[in-house]
């Protein structure tokens, strides 16, 4: 068996009231989640595990991207028809994965995710790691993010999406890529926040690295 141990993300999370979607509702919402988190993961050399029916976790080496996979997981199921909104929680820390098996992982960053999530009430979105000032200083910035999240809409959950995973930003180009018109997808845009959830995900990413 070949362990890996090191500083990696771990990203745990749920679908949030699954138990009122109907079955053929809950198996869309669940092929959305798998394809989005195989996305994710292969792109920064991760892996993922669903469980349970409607939990995940995925395990990203490259922790300065943690926090803008877990929004993409996010606004992808909210862009889904039904739209679903998720429970997530981002932890950081160490991490021991054998043989790529996220299910029977452990180390820090699992136990932060997991206990994280567990406190998650009115809240869909926690980060945490084992730099507790870091903690405190990202806690409030976080929150607002959710909040902001949790409130898109279907349409501007794709549209900022499509904006955040594109390598050509240009709303010209997001325009071609879902067919709309460059006029609305820069109104969407706009009314979706995407220079502040940019601004936010580039502050972590940068905080996460130093």
């Amino acid at each position: 068996m070949d362990t890996i141990k090191q500083r990696a993300a771990v990203i745990t999370g749920d679908i949030a009231n699954s138990q009122h979607l109907s079955d053929e509702d809950l198996k869309h919402v669940l092929a959305v989640l798998t394809t989005t988190l195989k996305a994710q993961t292969a792109m920064y050399h991760g892996e993922y595990d669903v469980f349970r029916g409607d939990a995940f976790q995925a395990v990203i080496p490259s922790p300065q991207n943690a926090m803008q996979t877990a929004i993409c997981i996010r606004l992808a199921l909210k862009a889904c028809t039904p739209s679903t909104d998720i429970r997530i929680s981002v932890g950081l820390g160490e991490v021991n994965v054998t043989d790529g098996q996220v299910k029977t992982g452990s180390g820090d960053a699992f136990v932060r995710s997991g206990r994280a999530l567990d406190t998650l009430k009115s809240q869909y979105l926690v980060f945490t790691s084992d730099d507790e000032a870091f903690n405190k200083h990202s806690a409030l910035l976080t929150a607002f993010l959710d909040s902001h999240i949790t409130a898109l809409t279907q349409t501007q959950s794709e549209t900022l999406l499509a904006y955040i995973c594109a390598k050509d930003k240009a709303h010209e180009h997001i325009a071609n890529t879902l067919g709309k018109t460059r006029s609305n997808v820069t109104r969407i845009l706009n009314a979706s926040g995407y220079h502040l959830v940019n601004e936010y995900l580039e502050h972590m990413a940068t905080e996460v690295s130093s």
